[in-house]
């Protein structure tokens, strides 16, 4: 595994961290969905990078579902099931704000986020 491979996967961890003790704070809603948001993109360049993938590194690199079909057209199908965390694209951006009845029940993204993490490690077994 590469050493950027590897610091994606360690800040990813760090923002699931913060967004799960903030996740009972309603009034730090945008903030959780963004430290989901930005744990997603870091997992899913992580596995970029695992499979040998170019991404892109400008504003389209924050576009959960641009990796996600990265992914995909890579033959990379096991990522499909995992493609509720697109919906998480709209906090990925720091100064986000998402209307009242858009809201993301974010306690079950957790768990989207968590499968996507389990997904990483699996593919670092098979390296």
């Amino acid at each position: 595994m590469s050493a950027h491979a590897k610091s994606l996967i360690l800040k990813a961890q760090d923002d699931l961290d913060l967004a799960k003790q903030r996740l009972e704070d309603s009034k730090q809603h945008e903030l959780v969905g963004y430290n989901l948001a930005q744990a997603c993109e870091k997992y899913l360049k992580a596995l970029c990078e695992i499979k040998g993938l170019d991404y892109p590194h400008d504003e389209e690199g924050h576009d959960l579902d641009a990796l996600m079909q990265i992914l995909e057209e890579n033959n990379f199908s096991a990522i499909s099931s995992h493609a509720d965390v697109i919906e998480l694209t709209p906090y990925n951006m720091v100064n986000a704000h998402i209307p009242a009845d858009e809201r993301l029940d974010l306690g079950e993204y957790v768990q989207f986020v968590e499968d996507l993490k389990k997904l990483v490690g699996e593919q670092l077994r098979d390296v």
